[in-house]
């Protein structure tokens, strides 16, 4: 590590409020909603409402055969044992299976998820993925905000809806390279796993959300309108080396508070010459992001380093906070603060 490229958390003290701050140099800046899940039996009265498929079930096992490019059903509940496994079987890997689900209750996934395609849980009471939980698909969303049909054609999707559920994930869920993991809702919260080698990892917090998509590939998502206390969180570990990160909770000029909050470790490093990414978002007039734990976007086996941005109306930086965009031997990249109000050190002296 190269000591001039170095910056602790007590330096930035000194830093005034209600501007925009570009750090140039590789940075170091040296928690649940639910509680044990019961175990659940497989997905119920499953039914294709648009699109051409079949579903078939045997002791434990679900399979979703997938003819058409898009595909929609709707089931009863949507839960998968922790001895179950559901599999999803597409044409290719921008194939879609958009899953609404009319439990009244949150789905539970216990089990397996596996998918070569795009797989959408949508459940407005919420999606749960418990700590045995193994998810590996092409690309998935998991939200209690709905999508229309219609949607599925375009390249921004939007997502809308006032579902009070919450999405979790104390699993470990895995999209295939260049894929993508997408949880979205009121209030969304990783503590678990989530790996997106080289391609992206979102946490949307709102009642709206779009998703930008090339094919199978998501691009960026944007917080569209929000609730009060709109809260995107990882506890835990998420991994996109050479793709991105994207954590956003409530719309950019909502007045309403909403929270991004990191405690674990996010990382996006540099995989050859694809720099990672990794974005921190809450509203500009009422939010709070919240820095504390890892932010790595560095680059230790080569190319540059990456960019880092944390913003908000205010920006809240922990002395443990541990932030790097350094390279071994390329060039070290940016670290951005962007607060409309005021960045804050913590704890405070």
């Amino acid at each position: 590590m190269q000591i001039e490229n170095v910056l602790y958390a007590k330096q930035l003290r000194r830093i005034a409020s209600g501007s925009s701050y570009r750090f140039l140099g590789g940075l170091v800046l040296v928690g649940s909603l639910f509680g044990t899940l019961p175990s659940y039996a497989a997905p119920t009265g499953g039914q294709i409402t648009a699109g051409s498929g079949a579903i078939s079930q045997t002791a434990g096992n679900t399979t979703v055969s997938q003819a058409s490019q898009n595909l929609s059903l709707n089931w009863q509940s949507f839960n998968v044992g922790a001895h179950e496994a559901v599999n999803f079987v597409q044409p290719n890997a921008a194939a879609i299976a958009v899953n609404r689900i009319a439990d009244t209750s949150a789905s539970q996934i216990l089990g397996s998820l596996n998918a070569n395609g795009q797989v959408f849980l949508i459940n407005p009471n919420g999606i749960v993925f418990g700590a045995g939980a193994q998810v590996n698909v092409g690309g998935l969303v998991a939200s209690t905000l709905n999508i229309s049909d219609s949607d599925l054609a375009s390249a921004t999707r939007h997502f809308s809806g006032s579902g009070a559920g919450a999405v979790v994930n104390h699993g470990t869920i895995t999209a295939a390279p260049g894929g993508y993991v997408a949880l979205l809702g009121r209030q969304v919260s990783n503590q678990g796993t989530i790996n997106a080698p080289g391609g992206t990892a979102a946490l949307g917090a709102g009642s709206a959300v779009s998703l930008s998509f090339d094919a199978n590939h998501l691009l960026s998502m944007q917080v569209d309108a929000n609730e009060l206390n709109a809260l995107a969180e990882n506890k835990q570990l998420i991994v996109a080396d050479g793709g991105q990160v994207l954590m956003s909770a409530g719309a950019k000029n909502s007045l309403l508070a909403s929270v991004v909050n990191n405690t674990g470790v996010i990382q996006a490093q540099t995989v050859a010459s694809h720099k990672g990414q990794i974005v921190l978002l809450a509203g500009m007039e009422a939010g709070t992001s919240t820095v504390n734990g890892t932010l790595d976007a560095s680059a230790p086996d080569g190319g540059d380093g990456g960019f880092i941005e944390t913003s908000g109306a205010y920006v809240q930086v922990a002395d443990a906070a541990r932030i790097s965009t350094l390279a071994a031997n390329g060039k070290t990249g940016t670290w951005h603060i962007h607060t409309g109000i005021r960045v804050r050190l913590f704890p405070y002296s």
